[in-house]
């Protein structure tokens, strides 16, 4: 059975996660942040208006994703044949962010794997399917540190792993590469520990004779060293 996603639950989820940080974070900062921050093997003195976020980062998330495949191509009839279906997601990064002020550039690897993110349709007597099993990201970032916080946007590659199988052919863990956009949330609650919240979209290129793309809403959180 197909399911679908309401847009506005995908907005629900990002803020959810982005309101319970922003509750956390001055509780958190008020109890334990020292006088100095140790950042390797050198000292230096917290800002009072925004954090530093250079240096290195790695994390675990966890999502919701909406996917829409497209069968049109895979049917000799041409019929216009999309599907969508939903599942949960869990994967984990690992990026570098240098900092000018309040400027943070940076770059960020992810993997995330899927629960089952698997649709199929028909046309005629022809049937076809088509089953995302996981992918990589390589994600450029741009953000803009003030207090406790780093709204961000980022753009990037995706390469996916596939199973499909349609008139022209089955195939497993066949790869297909995309492109992704989206903006997110990185919230500290201690000097080196922040949770994160983001909405990302991710669209694939053809395999298989099938086209499709994807909609995350993920929260996670990292550490910085």
């Amino acid at each position: 059975m197909t399911s679908h996603l309401d847009p506005a639950r995908i907005a629900r989820l990002c803020g959810a996660a982005a309101l319970i940080a922003a509750a956390i974070a001055p509780r958190a900062f008020a109890a334990d942040m020292p006088e100095t921050i140790l950042r390797g093997s050198t000292y230096s003195e917290p800002s009072a208006d925004y954090m530093r976020w250079d240096g290195v980062s790695l994390g675990a998330t966890f999502g919701w994703t909406n996917a829409t495949v497209d069968f049109t191509d895979a049917f000799a009839a041409g019929t216009n044949t999309k599907d969508s279906t939903n599942s949960a997601q869990f994967g984990g990064f690992l990026g570098y962010n240098t900092q000018w002020e309040t400027l943070v550039l940076g770059i960020e690897g992810a993997y995330n794997r899927f629960n089952t993110l698997e649709t199929s349709a028909t046309s005629g007597a022809q049937s076809a399917s088509y089953k995302l099993v996981d992918y990589g990201t390589l994600r450029g970032r741009a953000g803009y540190a003030f207090g406790q916080f780093l709204p961000y946007a980022f753009l990037g590659g995706a390469i996916g792993r596939v199973n499909y199988n349609t008139p022209s052919g089955v195939r497993d863990n066949a790869f297909t590469p995309g492109f992704e956009a989206g903006l997110g949330l990185d919230v500290a609650i201690l000097p080196n520990v922040f949770v994160r919240a983001e909405y990302e979209y991710v669209l694939f290129a053809p395999v298989g004779d099938t086209r499709s793309g994807i909609s995350t809403a993920r929260a996670g959180v990292g550490i910085r060293f």
